[in-house]
This record gives structure tokens, sequence and C-alpha cells, in this order.
């Protein structure tokens, strides 16, 4: 089909924003390629016939934009010419809404099929309106990516007539109860937006757009405000551009498990430079809403609706927790208290940890650790690592931390011997690489001593996240220490075995009490070793996961290297220095450096670094400097420096990765002689 290309696309807001975007051509080349039609192609008049709903914005007789819902059986959508598309079914709510669906309104639809990640869109014009049908005359039609679609299975049941006009709702002038608790969980949204002009014009129109996230990327912070993170897309700009111009918008938020749903008219605003933008990757917005009207319908939508698979980088986008933390936190740490201590062993108490200013905790992952910053007194503090114990709630609702220490070394006895319920000190974000991979293979956790801690930790996680209940991995949780007082989380592991037929627990003990029972207390006297692998395992492929003691892990690691286990099965933590394998994870630069001058820039001091294997760190120190500094090997991140001037390599390649603009001095050494490296210490 014909059509003329010469008509310009995007309103003034479109491209405003598409500018701002630094995408001043964009438009015009939007235009020439066709991509925008006034009339669907054949495959899209298909796609809307098969789809048994289909979001839809239309205003009130107030002008203000509702997204609702065209729901009917399939074929109730019907495209009888290229640039007409008929409905037998009338959108949700539009006589009790008094929603404009006459001859001469404006109309957006945006149709999702979930099971394959298709989305298309639509603007049109009424042209008919007669009863339940009406028919649309297409002013733009387009398709649309799909990202941040999750890719469910929906089974539909028979829609009865009053799916159309429900009677069952709650309309109220802010959020209820019932609503906040869907909007929290949500990970699938549609937004209604409008141009300041309903016209002839194909650019004045109604807009109907989806967005998805992770479950609770929509924020409710009140009730009657809410926020959520606006994702890269297709660079239309089509609800940015609207929202610019014309403030009041509409929200339906299904929930596709249940069939509940929520409908909001509002008024938003986008915020382009915000630092809650920096918590969510990928985002370039953030929209907040002030909600004028909330309708909450139970039951709306005869589905039975199976999340298959979210959006690929759906993990990594960030969470509303992290906004809130990080703009509590001070130079990167917050203030805890000790609200709860636990003896766990004769030498390892946990000791819970809330923060006193109320705020939500930084999600975490089972198995990394949290840096803490204790003043010993007004001239010093120390800065130390500990792994968190215990995995978050389901949601990450928890209220605490949990950090499980043995009684050794400067912080961890000021933690046994000073501090007390109410104690206070700081905490910086959960970090670390040493957690459970994402395969199907079967999981052997192996500790020694306090290398405990981690490995409770992923224990924890893979039974709060609910993922062994359907396809389980098998675990085998072996642990060595000295005897029953000195074995922490003994209550715990026992109950679990008995729990969960998917685990096999294994204890060690290397020094039994005369009241230690072989097969009730422990089931092996002695020491971990390949040796009681070999006589436990069958040797297929598993992931492994070390931690405990230097010689508890070379042993371990080489035996496992020796009976033909690769290194990418072998995963460990060290509690400090220390390392594993065969020049494993090396990052060697082409040209070694032979000099350079170091700057610390706060204590004004300037010094040369040599040809020598000494870190940053270790330069500083030698000019009797003490910045903070745990592992000094990488895997903490306490040592992080902002690098204000030159470029830094790393001999051995750290665990953590430094935010940008620091760098992890602790083992970093100047790139080159050519350089003057300063350094904001």
């Amino acid at each position: 089909m014909t059509y003329d290309t010469n008509h310009p696309v995007f309103h003034h807001g479109e491209l405003a924003a598409q500018k701002r975007d630094g995408l001043p051509d964009f438009a015009e080349r939007v235009r020439q390629s066709g991509f925008v039609r006034p009339f669907m192609p054949d495959q899209h008049r298909e796609f809307f016939k098969n789809l048994p709903m289909v979001a839809t914005g239309l205003l009130d007789k107030s002008g203000r934009p509702w997204a609702t819902m065209l729901i009917g059986e399939l074929g109730f959508l019907r495209s009888p010419e290229p640039n007409i598309l008929s409905s037998v079914s009338r959108p949700v709510l539009s006589e009790a809404l008094g929603l404009q669906v006459h001859a001469g309104s404006k109309v957006g639809l945006c149709g999702v099929e979930v099971e394959t990640r298709r989305r298309n869109r639509m603007n049109g014009t009424v042209v008919n309106y007669a009863d339940s049908t009406f028919a649309i005359r297409v002013d733009q039609s387009f398709g649309n990516c799909p990202q941040y679609i999750q890719k469910r299975k929906l089974k539909w049941s028979e829609v009865p007539t009053e799916a159309r006009e429900p009677k069952n709702y709650e309309r109220t002038s802010s959020l209820s109860p019932s609503a906040k608790e869907l909007i929290e969980l949500a990970d699938t949204f549609f937004i209604a937006s409008r141009a300041p002009e309903m016209s002839d014009d194909p650019r004045g129109g109604i807009d109907a757009s989806h967005r998805g996230g992770k479950p609770g990327f929509i924020n409710v912070s009140d009730d009657n405000t809410l926020s959520f993170p606006d994702f890269s897309g297709n660079r239309f700009y089509n609800t940015v551009g609207n929202i610019e111009l014309d403030e009041r918008i509409g929200l339906f938020i299904p929930n596709l498990s249940t069939g509940d749903a929520v409908m909001i008219t509002g008024r938003a605003a986008v915020c382009w430079e915000d630092e809650r933008i920096a918590a969510f990757e990928g985002a370039e917005r953030i929209i907040d809403v002030i909600v004028d009207e909330s309708i909450y319908i139970p039951a709306l939508l005869p589905i039975q609706g199976t999340l298959i698979e979210p959006w690929p980088v759906l993990e990594a986008t960030g969470s509303w927790q992290q906004v809130s933390s990080s703009l509590l936190k001070k130079d990167g740490y917050r203030t805890f208290k000790i609200t709860r201590i636990q003896r766990e062993s004769s030498v390892i108490s946990s000791f819970y940890l809330s923060p006193v200013d109320g705020g939500a905790l930084e999600p975490y992952t089972p198995g990394q650790f949290l840096p803490i910053r204790l003043n010993r007194d007004k001239q010093e503090s120390l800065s130390r690592s500990y792994t968190l114990s215990q995995a978050l709630d389901k949601n990450n609702k928890s209220s605490h931390y949990r950090l499980s220490i043995k009684r050794e070394g400067q912080a961890s006895r000021l933690f046994h011997d000073d501090l007390t319920l109410g104690s206070r000190f700081e905490a910086g974000s959960p970090t670390g690489d040493f957690v459970l991979d994402d395969s199907d293979d079967p999981i052997v956790m192996l500790s020694a001593g306090v290398g405990i801690t981690p490995m409770i930790a992923m224990l924890d996680g893979l039974i709060k996240s609910g993922k062994q209940t359907e396809s389980p991995r098998k675990v085998w949780f072996i642990h060595g220490t000295l005897n029953s007082e000195t074995h922490a989380f003994a209550g715990f592991i026992q109950e679990q075995q008995q729990a969960h037929p998917w685990l096999t627990i294994y204890n060690c003990f290397s020094k039994p009490l005369a009241t230690d029972v072989i097969g009730e207390h422990y089931d092996a006297k002695g020491r971990v070793t390949i040796d009681t692998l070999k006589a436990l395992l069958p040797f297929d492929k598993y992931q492994f996961y070390l931690c405990g003691p230097e010689g508890f892990m070379h042993n371990l690691y080489d035996g496992l290297r020796d009976t033909g286990i690769g290194q990418s099965n072998i995963h460990y933590e060290f509690f400090g220095e220390g390392t594993l394998g065969e020049s494993e994870g090396k990052n060697q630069q082409a040209t070694e450096p032979v000099g350079a001058v170091v700057e610390f820039s706060q204590a004004d001091i300037k010094t040369s670094w040599g040809a020598t294997n000494i870190s940053l760190l270790e330069l500083a120190e030698s000019q009797g400097l003490t910045p903070p500094q745990n592992c000094r090997s990488g895997k903490c991140g306490t040592c992080a420096t902002k690098l204000l001037a030159g470029s830094v390599y790393y001999p051995n390649k750290p665990v953590v990765q430094p935010a940008e603009g620091q760098v992890l001095i602790c083992c970093c050494q100047p790139s080159s002689a050519d350089e003057k490296i300063v350094l904001e210490l």
C-alpha cells in the first residue's frame, strides 16, 4: 500500500526529547523510512486479530487519559481494511468513567503477545460507535522492540460479558491497600498519554505504551505518589514527549497471574537528571506520578498466567531499595546498630544489624560480604569486611543483615568484647563475586572453620528462593571443624537436612570431644580432604565452592585439579590475602612500568614509584598514610580510592570491580612512567 512519507511523524514535544537525547536527525530518518504508517501491514492486522486483550488509551469527559483494556474472545478485533480496526467489545469501564468512544474520539492501542514478546502500536480516530461495536481509523501504526517484556504462557478462560463493565471494583481518590500491594509486585504495566490538542493531525492524539521491569520497579512512596525508571526504548519518545507537553496520564497495571488490575489517572513529571537514575541499569529517566484517582478491579482478566522467562537483563536493572539506601548514605556508608547477638559456637557469634535511619536494606546475593568501618577511638577507625551469613527474605523484605564473626583479630575482638546491643558503626554496600552459579549442576560446598558463613548464606538462599522446589539442584554441604563446641549453625544444618531430600550434610571433626557421637554429631574423624570427596562423590559434573583456612583451600584445590576438575568449576573465597590456581586471573599489560610520580592530593605528598612489585597501597603506607584496607588482594573493595589523574593496571585481576573513577590501590600499580598518578588520599 503506497502512502505519502512527507508528512511529519512527531510533534514538537517528541522532537525536543529526541534532541535532548542527542538525536536531532532521528525524526527525519524515521519519516523517510516509512516505519510509521497510516495503515496496518498485514502482519499487524493478523497480530491484533489473534489477541484476547489490547491496552487502550482513551480520554474521559474532562480530558484525562485512562489506560484501560479491550477484552474479548479471539477474533473480537478485526481489520476489514488496512486502515481500519474494529472491535465488538467495548473498553473496560468505558461507561462508568464516561470515556470518549464516539465518532471523532482519539484512541491509542498497544498490543503485546507475551508468549513471543511481539508488540505493536496503533493510534487512531473512532469513525463510528454503536452499542459495543466501534471502528477505528488508523492515524499511525508501527511496531516496537521486545525489550522488558516478560515471556509468559497465558491460559484464557471464557470471557464473560461483565468483564467489559465490571461491577465489583474499588474507586478511590488515592491508592487503596489492595492497589498498593498489586503495584509493588508488578513487572508490567501500560501507560496512556495525550498530546495537548486533539486534532485531525495524526500527531495530535492519544498514545498507549507498554513498560516492564523487575517486580517492584514501580515505587509507591505514599497513597498518592508513585515512581518508575524509564528504560531505553525505541527513541520515539511518544510517552515522554506527550508528558512534556501535557502532564496528564493513565496507567493500567495488571497482575497476569491472578487477573486483578489497577487503573489510575494522574499527573506525571519526567526527571531527566536525578540521582535516583543511577540505581537502575539502563534507565535514562525517572517518571514520578501523582495519583488523582485509582480503581482496583479484582479478577478482571479471565486468565491464568505462568512466567516462563523474564527479560534477560532484568536482574541487573537495580531496585528502589538501592535508591533509598544510596540516598541515605554519607561517603558511601550508612550507620547501623546491633539489634541482636546470638552465639553460634564457642568462637563464632552472629550480629544482627539494622540501619539507624530506618530505611530499606540494600539487596545482596548470598555469598557476598559487607564492608564495615569501626571507630575504635576518636583518631582511628578500622575497616574490615565480613560475610553476610543469611539470605534476605523472599522479595528482599528483611529488616536486618546478619554477620557471623569468629573472635580473632583486632576488629573481630571489638565485636565480641566491646560492642553490645545498640552499638553503632558504619557499613557500605554489599559486594563480592563469591556467589552460586546459575547452572543446573549439583553443588558441593566445602568449608572449614568460619568459612562456613558464606555456605550457610548460599544454602539459606537456595531454600528461601523457592528455586529448589521444581527441579532441585543436588547439594552436598561438607564442613570441617574441631568438634561440636566449635561447630557453628549445627542445629540449622540438621533441620535443613531433615526437611530437604536434595541436601546431603557431611561433617568432619578433627578433634572430637569425648561426648561427640559419630553418626549423631559428626560423620568422620579428621579433616576434609580430597580423599573425603573421593569416598563421597562419583566426581560427575559438579560446581565446587571452597572457603576456609589457606592450607585447607590449597589442598582441596590442588586435589580437585589433579582429579581433572576444571578451574571454571571451582569457586573460592579467601578471608584475607590468598589466591589459587596457575596464573589464574592474570591481567598483565604489554608494557611493564619502570617508574612514575605518584601524588597523594589530600596529604599533599609526592613520591616516586620505581621498578618494584609494591602496590599503590604499600607506597601510600611507606609515606606514613593509613588508607582504609582489609583484604589487600582486590577481594573486598575497602581500599577503593578516587583516581584524579593517570592510569593504573592490575597484575592480578581483582574480584571486586571498583566504581567508575575509582581504583583498588591494594592491588594496582602505575601503568607507565610517562603518566603522573594523582590519588585522592
